[in-house]
């Protein structure tokens, strides 16, 4: 495998460096544009925000739903 314990030690200090420097973590993405209006026969808005995160209008296979966008994730409320 490797030809030494100094090679062994170079690619763990290099591994831990990296991790130090956030190099190979995904990045957190900002929720989905929101800027979709809601239709005319769109039920009333629930709320302006949920646990800090703004409400809004998203079409889902199912039809459009008020929600929030958490965590890359859609939880609707109508």
């Amino acid at each position: 495998m490797f030809g030494s314990k100094a090679t062994l030690a170079t690619i763990a200090a290099t591994g831990l460096i990296g991790a130090a420097l956030g190099l190979g973590t995904a990045v957190a993405s900002a929720e989905p544009d929101p800027s979709l209006p809601p239709p005319p026969n769109a039920p009333k808005k629930p709320a302006e925000t949920w646990q800090g995160h703004p409400m809004v209008w998203w079409n889902l296979p199912a039809g459009g739903h008020w929600g929030v966008w958490i965590n890359g994730d859609f939880l609707p409320f109508t």
